[in-house]
């Protein structure tokens, strides 16, 4: 018995490092972004970036730095507005003090975006767990979001699947979140409950774009039941939409960035086309 404990600590802490190596390795290859600013919310410092002009104005959120977009946001820059931040104890963002809800990042979000002068409405792009803050933004401030692009991202009921179901690569996955990426004091089930609280998601577009290439983590079982929570996430609107990245993991915008630049341009064009727009009265904030 403690020779298997012994080697399922050592496992543990291999794929531990794997997993961490890999996640550095994938941040380092992105293009770093110009025009980089920061701006208090109160006690916290938070860096920011605003380009472009145009309305919607596309709020970028991810895992860690803005630089994880440096592929997209240039492209979609040329299309209209876009606005990114780093999350905190990323780039330029000060650490967070205390431990994060979902409720405490998306007002976060919110007051940064006033107090850079930006204006609704938004399309919110969000990568991984950082789409557990965009889908509750959306259901925070539903006047606010013109549309939602989720890349590979989290669902809020995925962490009582892997506690059920997978649990050593939960134990795994969990570890990595808070000793890698996260400075905030990042809390799952708090943000998934946050989410399930809040009220309905509003009625606008919704693209999906799922990872067709497995990852270190994956299962069949995982496989087949992530498929079933992207899905779930298109289901959100009634104007929800998937597409799989057949040829990328987990960090599409590295892979197969032209996948997310379309379907940013797709429901920016649609909104425009509906006539949902007045954000192009902000002031346009360039380097």
């Amino acid at each position: 018995m403690h020779a298997d404990a012994t080697h399922r600590h050592r496992g543990r802490r291999a794929a531990i490092a794997a997993l961490a190596l890999l996640a550095v390795a994938l941040t380092g290859c992105a293009h770093s972004l110009k025009g980089k600013k920061t701006e208090w919310v109160g006690a916290q410092r938070l860096e920011y970036l605003s380009q472009g002009e145009g309305s919607p104005t596309v709020v970028f959120n991810s895992n860690t730095d803005m630089d994880s977009w440096g592929t997209v946001l240039p492209e979609v820059a040329k299309l209209t507005r876009v606005f990114a931040d780093s999350r905190p104890g990323h780039g330029g963002s000060k650490p967070q003090m205390g431990r994060n809800t979902g409720k405490r990042v998306v007002e976060r979000l919110h007051a940064l975006l006033s107090e850079t002068g930006q204006r609704p409405p938004y399309v919110l792009v969000a990568h991984s767990y950082s789409g557990l803050f965009a889908n509750l933004f959306a259901r925070t401030y539903p006047a606010e979001v013109a549309g939602v692009v989720f890349v590979d991202a989290s669902h809020p009921d995925q962490e009582d699947w892997w506690h059920k179901h997978l649990p050593v690569q939960s134990f795994i996955a969990n570890v990595l979140a808070k000793e890698t990426f996260n400075y905030e004091f990042f809390d799952f089930e708090v943000v998934a409950e946050d989410i399930r609280a809040a009220g309905p998601f509003p009625d606008v577009p919704v693209a999906v774009i799922t990872a067709g290439k497995r990852w270190v983590l994956d299962t069949r079982s995982w496989r087949e039941q992530w498929m079933v929570f992207q899905q779930e996430l298109a289901a959100l609107s009634p104007r929800g939409t998937q597409v799989v990245a057949e040829n990328s993991g987990h960090v599409i915008q590295l892979q197969q960035p032209e996948l997310i630049i379309d379907a940013i341009r797709q429901v920016v064009e649609g909104i425009r086309t509906t006539g949902a727009t007045d954000s192009s009265r902000a002031p346009v904030l360039t380097e």
